[in-house]
């Protein structure tokens, strides 16, 4: 046997060894490239999915971010709605439109738990154009809803109606809700109202007495002949111009709420106390300015 002939086993061992291996190694690359398939980017997001919590860990919490603001809950609607009655005779008396109030609504107070709501109360002049502005009662401050004047006398979405100097609730003869004011004693200030009295009396709008079967005007006590409105008593017209009283209110909304409430202005606060202290107003005098001090009571 020749030297070449005594190789060739040797040759075909070795390479069938080296085929071995080459198979070996080829089946690893198979198993590790069918791992990198099944999850190419792992978790890429961890959370998806889980809607509840993402974002707004505390989002259960009515009053998270102000655990203490010291507003209470707003409960259920505890009325209504009712037919408004005399509501024909009230859209002649009250002028009222079914254009929406585009005025200005804008808080500047800056006390915590107390709120001072600018409203521009001007509707378009002395023969408004527009409806009065509506607004309720929110934890945030006092929020302008986007109806017209006709559209409120069926509304139960707003609590308090401003226009030039008549301020009205929603209740009675004013809307189809339940809101009621109590006056509160005289001679006391706003900070003196800590919480609701037993004693404080509420009533509903009544402007009109429709005891006889026909609506008679029931008026303020400005001379102006306006309706009697039972947030009326917040101005008086003695002479020349519209001067504040003083006079605090609690106001019961239709989820059982109260709130206290005093109107600091109808002009601007240097004209306003013009006329508070002279019985006139200097010209510019901002006239429609009004200004509302308000704070839920416990």
């Amino acid at each position: 046997m020749s030297h070449t002939e005594q190789a060739l086993p040797r040759r075909a061992g070795q390479q069938g060894l080296w085929v071995l291996v080459a198979v070996v190694m080829s089946l690893a690359l198979l198993a590790s490239c069918g791992d990198d398939d099944k999850d190419p980017t792992p978790n890429p997001t961890p959370d998806a999915g889980q809607q509840d919590d993402a974002g707004t860990p505390d989002s259960g919490t009515p009053d998270s971010g102000t655990p203490d603001s010291g507003t209470p809950d707003a409960g259920p609607q505890v009325c209504g709605p009712t037919t408004v009655n005399c509501a024909e005779q009230t859209i002649d008396t009250l002028s009222l439109r079914t254009v929406v109030n585009t005025g200005v609504v804008r808080e500047e107070g800056t006390t915590s738990g107390e709120f001072l709501t600018f409203v521009d109360s001007t509707a378009g002049g002395l023969n408004p154009t527009m409806s009065y502005t509506y607004l309720r009662f929110t934890a945030t401050g006092a929020e302008q809803v986007q109806i017209h004047d006709h559209q409120a006398l069926v509304s139960q979405d707003w609590d308090i109606a401003v226009r030039r100097y008549t301020m009205r609730v929603n209740s009675g003869t004013s809307g189809p809700s339940c809101v009621s004011v109590a006056k509160v004693a005289e001679g006391t200030t706003f900070a003196q109202v800590a919480a609701v009295d037993s004693s404080w009396t509420f009533e509903t709008e009544k402007w009109w007495d429709d005891s006889s079967g026909t609506c008679t005007l029931i008026p303020d006590d400005s001379g102006l002949n306006g309706p009697k409105t039972a947030l009326g008593a917040f101005w008086e017209y003695p002479v020349r111009c519209v001067q504040m009283t003083g006079q605090v209110f609690a106001v019961r909304l239709a989820d059982g709420r109260h709130v206290k409430l005093e109107v600091m202005g109808y002009y601007e606060p240097a004209a306003q106390q013009t006329c508070n202290e002279t019985g006139a107003a200097p010209t510019p005098s901002g006239s429609g300015s009004i200004r509302i001090k308000w704070a839920f009571l416990p």
